[in-house]
């Protein structure tokens, strides 16, 4: 392996590895009940249970 396939095999992983955190962070906030339902309302989306609910 020469320099710039080891330099383009790192820049490859580090992508994949910020795609991986992204996608981890939205599905822990979704299933705390803290992100989007995909409406379009944010953290006003009103189709969020009420707390206690």
């Amino acid at each position: 392996m020469d320099k710039g396939t080891i330099i383009e095999t790192i820049i490859v992983f580090a992508i994949v590895a910020v795609a991986l955190v992204y996608v981890l962070r939205r599905v822990i906030k979704t299933t705390r009940g803290h992100g989007d339902c995909g409406c379009g309302g944010g953290k006003n989306c009103k189709h969020k249970k009420p707390k206690g609910y």
